[in-house]
């Protein structure tokens, strides 16, 4: 029993913590001092521009300065990722993660854009993320208790990847308890108990490249990555556009997050490369796996509907579960035909034998059995006009289910016929049975009229009619009998989708402890797809499996891109570094080919870590854990750097982190400045990275950058770089504006 004071105390404390919850959206701010919420009503209005990852930062202070803890969730998709590590003042890993998952909705600790050295962290993600939402939380809603509490609630064991010392992260898990509750504050959205999945991402694994490496080496676009997939692949001009022969949403992600982030692991790769050999081997299943992958639907959204809950109960989120479930069984006789074609062809890739044993899951049959006792999917017949997709969610529930289901849908069957009936009588009054006349059905309008004609903007609609709106061949408009019909539709319609609801919510209870196998099937269908697309890049390139080792050895090796572009005029290159010479330098004039030459050397080991062939005869390339560059010679003006303070900036990076499992490709170092200090300043980078046993190219004009050879007998120099002799032809007849003549 408590007494009076204890209860009295603990009915305060009570109060204070509602009140402290209350105040979380007050509190959370724009850094530029704009709020990110609408205070007025129910704060829960967020920016239109709003980025659908979020991702919450918290630093380490005092003993545990130096330490980043992340937690990282789109509310796409249904998991949330964790992570806590150790970064430099720059934030070079945590930019990078940044850019890699396109988490542009940022909240950090509210002080660290004002106090001390924590003011670093702020400057950083402002200057690197101009157009990010960047917002600031007071330090007291970073509780590490509350993040493992709600970590232990809420989390699947049998598909989270979490291991026992995430649980003594504290800064990962503070992270968590801001994440939860700003996704509750501005998205609305509630998680089931033990239903999410809980991934620990680790910084070990997979080799990071600098995300200002991403445009310098033709990687991928990163000022448009929002239009990456539909422009790229008619563009062709970047190694992730290249590559993409994907055919699934969640396989396209598979693949950009391997580009940005190549695996550094052995079996891992191997894995792969066993997986897209066979394919190439099978040409017919790889088709027909692709072919089949086409019809499948996104699992994270179906799993989003069935691990989330919302306060609201609106029609449009009756109908989007409607659509889901639809989706799902459409799905699911995806997966079993692709485990069909699988076992058929008896795949020997143990990769591709792990995902057919997912997907041999019982549970599958068990999920079919309880949407098909409930659900006709008689009406999903690829038809997409817009009165057909209406008509397959309002009959998506079978007969006699639902006695008021039942008679709302027979209002929707009379009021259908009524309006049928309306229109034939209308037309035929006013238009004589004008065959160019016709009832339409569009999900803005609803029924209403077209008149088909070459003459609309001179022909006459009769004044009886309403909402006119002429396009350039078609007329459409509308009377008041097929308005109001459309109004009693739409309520109707309303009525079928929430009572449709109800036994849609009863199906997911029933399917709950079965959701973790939707799980597999996601990561397993984006696998599949993943491999297939590497597999058909592989298989439309003259290409070779490379293979691993100490020695960074291609045979007619070419550049990725330029070989897609045009194989036939492509440039075959040789390259051999070995642990003892690992360092080349490469000279020659302008336009030879050397930025293509360090830009071929590098697409080619993230192509060969992600686990594709590469274009070359032969290679065996080491597995790096990091590749830097440095390449182009522009001022950045947002960051308010020179050329040169770029540049050097870059070379600092580079030598601070640099080591010998690490790639680096210089481009005409310390050319911003005069010849003798440049020459210096290249002169003492190399010495560096020589200490450092890096793997390195270097480009340079700097002739006497090769004196370093007679030092070393780690460098290698490359000076056969010559212009074709119809190039050095059109350049002079473009300087002396003159016909350029054919030398014998």
């Amino acid at each position: 029993m408590y007494s009076n004071k204890s209860l009295q105390r603990r009915r305060r404390q009570q109060v204070t913590e509602s009140l402290s919850e209350e105040k979380f959206s007050n509190s959370l701010i724009r850094l530029n001092g704009q709020s990110l919420l609408d205070t007025t009503g129910n704060n829960t209005t967020t920016r239109n521009n709003s980025s659908d990852v979020v991702i919450v930062i918290m630093e380490g202070r005092g003993s545990s300065e130096g330490q980043i803890g992340i937690a990282m969730h789109d509310v796409r998709h249904p998991e949330i990722n964790l992570c806590e590590f150790v970064d430099s003042r720059e934030y070079a890993t945590l930019k990078t993660m940044i850019n890699v998952h396109e988490a542009y909705d940022i909240v950090i600790q509210n002080g660290n854009e004002e106090r001390g050295a924590t003011k670093l962290l702020g400057e950083a993600l402002m200057t690197a993320f101009p157009d990010a939402s960047l917002q600031s939380i007071h330090a007291k809603y970073f509780k590490p208790e509350r993040g493992q509490s709600q970590l232990e609630s809420l989390m699947n064991a049998e598909v989270s990847t979490v291991s026992e010392g995430c649980f003594r992260r504290s800064l990962a898990l503070g992270a968590l308890a801001v994440l939860l509750k700003y996704i509750h504050e501005t998205r609305c959205v509630f998680f089931r108990v033990k239903s999410l999945r809980i991934k620990e991402m680790g910084v070990n694994d997979t080799c990071m490249i600098d995300f200002v490496s991403w445009e310098s080496l033709e990687i991928i676009d990163k000022d448009d990555a929002s239009k990456a997939r539909k422009c790229q692949m008619k563009q062709k001009r970047t190694l992730m556009s290249v590559l993409n022969h994907t055919v699934t949403a969640n396989g396209y992600r598979l693949l950009r997050s391997n580009v940005l982030q190549p695996s550094t692991d052995i079996s891992t790769i191997e894995a792969r490369q066993e997986s897209v050999e066979e394919l190439i081997a099978k040409p017919q299943l790889k088709e027909k796996l692709r072919r089949t992958l086409l019809r499948a639907h996104e699992l994270d959204r179906v799993i989003a509907m069935c691990i989330q809950t919302s306060s609201s109960w609106t029609v449009r989120e009756s109908e989007a579960k409607i659509n889901q479930i639809i989706k799902l069984i459409q799905t699911l006789k995806v997966i079993q035909g692709i485990r069909e074609l699988l076992d058929s062809a008896r795949v020997k890739s143990d990769l591709l034998n792990e995902k057919t044993e997912f997907l041999k899951d019982p549970r599958f049959d068990q999920i079919m059995n309880i949407l098909l006792e409930k659900v006709d999917d008689s009406l999903c017949d690829g038809r997409k006009n817009s009165l057909h997709l209406q008509n397959t969610k309002c009959y998506a529930i079978k007969h006699y289910v639902a006695v008021q289901l039942d008679l709302a849908r027979q209002t929707y069957e009379e009021l259908i016929k009524n309006v049928e009936e309306i229109g034939a009588r209308e037309i035929a009054e006013h238009f004589h049975n004008n065959a160019s006349v016709r009832m339409s059905f569009s999900q803005a309008r609803g029924f209403h009229y077209t008149f088909v004609t070459r003459e609309a903007e001179t022909v006459t609609i009769p004044r009886h009619f309403l909402e006119v709106f002429r396009n350039r061949t078609t007329v459409t408009f509308n009377s008041r009998q097929v308005i109001a019909c459309n109004d009693r539709l739409e309520q109707v319609v309303a009525e079928i989708f929430l009572a449709s609801d109800v036994i849609v919510c009863d199906m997911i209870d029933q399917m709950q402890p079965m959701i973790p196998v939707l799980y597999y099937a996601m990561d397993a269908l984006s696998t599949i797809d993943f491999l297939c697309g590497l597999a058909t890049y592989s298989d439309s390139r003259d290409t070779c499996r490379p293979s691993f080792g100490k020695s960074f050895s291609v045979s007619q090796g070419r550049h990725p891109i330029l070989d897609w572009a045009d194989s036939e005029r492509t440039v075959t290159n040789d390259t051999c570094l070995t642990r003892d010479r690992r360092f080349g330098i490469i000279t020659g004039p302008n336009m030879a080919g050397k930025s293509t030459y360090l830009k071929q050397a590098a697409l080619i080991s993230i192509m060969a870590q992600i686990g594709c062939f590469i274009p070359a005869n032969y290679a065996t390339l080491p597995v790096f854990t990091r590749i830097f560059s440095r390449m182009g010679h522009n001022d950045e003006l947002v960051r308010n750097k020179s050329a040169f303070a770029s540049e050097m900036s870059d070379a600092a990076s580079i030598v601070q982190y640099a080591d010998e499992n690490s790639l680096v490709v210089l481009d005409e170092l310390a050319r911003s400045t005069s010849t003798e200090e440049g020459i210096a300043i290249t002169y003492a980078i190399c010495e560096k990275v020589l200490e450092l046993k890096s793997y390195t190219f270097l480009a340079t004009h700097f002739l006497d950058i090769a004196a370093l050879a007679t030092f070393s007998n780690a460098i290698d120099k490359y000076q056969n770089f010559r212009l074709p002799i119809d190039l050095i032809l059109q350049i002079s007849a473009i300087i002396f504006c003159r016909k350029p003549k054919r030398i014998p």
